[in-house]
């Protein structure tokens, strides 16, 4: 006679498993928005048409659209 096995069982994971992932970074959320406008000491004024995390595209005069790090760039005040 051939024995039938006994179905098994799905095992949770080891809680020592469950701590050693580290826990996942914030994300960066900028400090400006969509339609700021902002002054950089070499282009002039501009405005944020674009935000990735730290990342501004930044619309100047005369056509010109840069990428700049927010870091480098103040709030124009009105």
């Amino acid at each position: 006679m051939v024995e039938a096995k006994k179905p098994t069982k799905a095992r949770a994971p080891r809680a020592s498993a469950l701590k050693s992932a580290p826990p996942p970074a914030p994300a960066y959320a900028s400090k400006y928005a969509l339609g700021d406008h902002i002054s950089h000491p070499m282009f002039g004024d501009g405005t944020v048409t674009a935000i990735d995390a730290n990342k501004l595209t930044i619309d100047f005069p005369e056509s010109v659209t840069k990428q700049i790090i927010d870091g480098y760039v103040m709030r124009r005040r009105a």
